[in-house]
């Protein structure tokens, strides 16, 4: 009987081998990249979480900070219910897309969050968890016309979430488990597609669509399973019409994606706003406010996150 090769022993081969090609494609890139995102007459503002169907070459940063509270849960059967819970959110981003043809750009991201419990309850329930995030992957433009866009996107995704948990850790322990583990690291590799679609109204307006599948290794040490990713919303930019050099983004995004959610068979809907300066040529520079429910570990029901993040975008 033949031995299985482990799901990520078949992909990192081709994750080193797209990340050459990747750095190739880099260095005979076209050089007259596109600046701005712009759909017929609509600028549109880039926001983190709804990628848009463009090829353009830029360089962006995300720092988001949030934070929830309402946690409750039990200890073994000792009710924890009384003590303020609160878990505390850090996301630090990165990503690079280069164009390489007029229909085709390479790209990669980098991300990184973490979330801590600050208090009694969400320490013992939450302890403190990191997934790092880096994607490799390429975006081709599927179709045109004077007001819309349609792209797809391929993509390798590389995830680690590491998770120290407190109430896991004891609760072993009363269960006298011979090895009681306080922290555990979990790598997971998956392969991603999807479509972006952005339509301009006019120069103030547009819409904005994406979805994407993936499929890989879960939280779930030996399994594999589907992710995904869907979401939609609206843009407005006031300076073509208004002189007013500021646009408004809303977003309504939901996803089970690994990197974002690490509770099986769960997913986390988000609403998204973002304000930005676009009179620039060449850069978007704004707030980002979200709204989401997210899946925690021992709780029974979602809870609610706030955060805010500064974003930027240099195009070239």
């Amino acid at each position: 009987m033949r031995e299985s090769i482990p799901y990520a022993r078949r992909v990192k081969p081709l994750m080193l081998g797209l990340m050459g090609l990747f750095l190739v494609n880099t260095l005979y890139a076209q050089t007259d990249t596109l600046k701005k995102p712009r759909v017929g007459k609509h600028v549109f503002t880039p926001i983190t979480y709804s990628n848009l169907p463009l090829t353009n070459s830029y360089f962006s940063t995300f720092t988001g900070v949030g934070s929830t509270n309402g946690l409750v849960s039990d200890l073994g059967n000792l009710p924890l219910r009384g003590l303020s819970g609160e878990v505390t959110f850090i996301e630090l981003g990165f990503a690079y897309q280069q164009r390489v043809r007029d229909w085709l750009a390479a790209y990669v991201e980098l991300n990184i969050s973490a979330r801590v419990g600050t208090e009694l309850q969400s320490i013992l329930t939450q302890g403190f968890s990191t997934i790092t995030s880096f994607n490799i992957g390429w975006h081709i433009r599927l179709a045109e016309g004077k007001k819309y866009r349609l792209s797809g996107v391929i993509e390798l995704q590389n995830n680690k979430g590491s998770f120290v948990n407190l109430l896991g850790f004891v609760q072993d322990i009363i269960n006298e488990q011979p090895n009681p583990s306080l922290n555990e690291k979990i790598p997971l590799l998956g392969f991603a597609s999807g479509l972006r679609y952005a339509y301009a109204l006019n120069e103030t307006i547009g819409f904005k669509a994406s979805a994407a599948l993936a499929y890989g290794e879960t939280y779930t040490r030996g399994q594999n399973g589907f992710s995904f990713d869907a979401g939609a919303g609206v843009d407005f930019d006031f300076y073509p019409k208004y002189a007013v050099p500021v646009g408004l983004v809303i977003i309504y995004d939901v996803t089970s994606m690994p990197d974002f959610v690490y509770v099986e068979g769960e997913n986390s809907q988000m609403l998204q706003g973002k304000i930005a300066y676009t009179k620039a040529s060449d850069f978007s520079l704004g707030i980002e406010l979200a709204w989401a429910r997210y899946p925690f570990l021992n709780q029974e029901k979602p809870v609610t996150l706030r955060s805010v993040a500064l974003s930027a975008r240099y195009y070239f």
